[in-house]
């Protein structure tokens, strides 16, 4: 099976098979070996397995926003199967509540690790595990783009998400005026409180008039558990 992740036909397989999973660094050296299969569970025929997958990721190479020698590998694979059919399976994902596509997840993902990336100048890593990140921020931006006016609002959220936050790569700010106008339209009025905060963030950041934003106390309170329960402030620096 090849899927297009942008730059190419790629087999997610291969890639599996590329990397020395034993050798490159994880969040915890005993998951090393598990990370293949983790990574295979993300197509797997059973929603249990896929869900189980979804977390698991996070936690063994993105664990609490630190990047590891197999982050960038791992986001390679996730990159190939985003076309794939079994990553349109529903289910709940990560902190959301919402039921989901496990694209949509995968996607935030993403973009979430490009955040975590390019955040400050050195990066929550090691240089070298820091940099073969950064090389992927183009494969991230190209294999969201095809899903930013995705049927799907959830996926077309996340696909927004994921291409705003590989924007601070230098290569890649030349896209930023083409998408302040998804941002606006996207996250800006995103249910998802997350969301809108970013969307500000991102405008502020590109020096673009963030204009007025959803009160979040309208469309509810996010989950106690959430990360971002609580909001943040409404004026910069963010």
């Amino acid at each position: 099976m090849e899927i297009n992740d942008g730059s190419g036909a790629v087999d997610p397989w291969a890639l599996l098979l590329e990397a020395d999973w034993s050798r490159v660094e994880h969040c915890c050296p005993d998951t090393a070996p598990a990370t293949p299969v983790i990574l295979a569970g993300l197509l797997d025929d059973s929603e249990d397995i896929q869900r189980t997958a979804v977390d698991d990721l996070g936690q063994v190479v993105t664990h609490q926003n630190s990047i590891y020698g197999a982050t960038a590998p791992a986001a390679r694979f996730v990159i190939a199967i985003l076309g794939h059919p079994r990553t349109m399976t529903l289910g709940v994902y990560g902190h959301e509540e919402r039921r989901r596509p496990v694209r949509a997840a995968l996607l935030e993902w993403l973009g979430d690790l490009a955040d975590d990336a390019t955040y400050d100048e050195d990066g929550p890593g090691e240089p070298d595990d820091v940099a073969a990140v950064h090389a992927i921020l183009p494969l991230i931006y190209e294999a969201a783009r095809p899903y930013l006016f995705d049927a799907n609002l959830l996926v077309r959220e996340a696909a927004v998400h994921a291409v705003a936050m590989t924007l601070a790569a230098p290569e890649l700010a030349v896209h930023i005026p083409k998408v302040v106008p998804l941002v606006r339209s996207t996250l800006s009025t995103s249910d998802y409180r997350g969301y809108r905060y970013l969307a500000k963030r991102c405008l502020v950041t590109w020096g673009a008039e963030p204009g007025p934003l959803p009160d979040p106390r309208i469309s509810g309170p996010e989950p106690v558990d959430h990360p971002w329960a609580g909001g943040y402030s409404d004026d910069p620096p963010f």
